[in-house]
């Protein structure tokens, strides 16, 4: 298996942007920029962060510089190498329920004023 690699746009980005987050392999990674301070964080797919259980996110600091960046990418990489079969047990997407797959069988509702649309819905 290759090695995974984090690959982040800079610290001018993240300064100015306060945060940069991807995924690879059934894990989420965002490092995110507050006061001088870089953290980082993983957690499992299928959520974002912010549907994401505390309990299921592992976070790391680091300082606001090229030395930190470059740790808080190692940080984040070793973090899915050390439990690749963790990660990978995650679902891309959970399966639906019963209600979402028999609203997915009915016909779709008509969209609010469609009929006077300029163009075809």
């Amino acid at each position: 298996m290759d090695e995974f690699t984090v690959t982040t746009p800079g610290l001018v980005y993240l300064k100015a942007n306060k945060s940069f987050s991807g995924g690879h392999g059934g894990m989420w990674y965002r490092l995110k920029y507050t006061d001088g301070t870089l953290s980082a964080c993983v957690w499992p797919f299928p959520w974002c962060f912010e549907k994401t259980d505390d309990t299921q996110k592992a976070f790391a600091e680091f300082p606001f510089d090229a030395d930190g960046l470059a740790r808080a990418e190692a940080w984040v990489a070793a973090q899915y190498e050390a439990d690749v079969p963790r990660w990978s047990a995650c679902p891309a997407m959970p399966p639906p329920t019963p209600e979402e797959t028999a609203a997915a069988d009915t016909e779709a509702a008509p969209v609010p004023g469609a009929e006077d649309a300029p163009f075809d819905l």
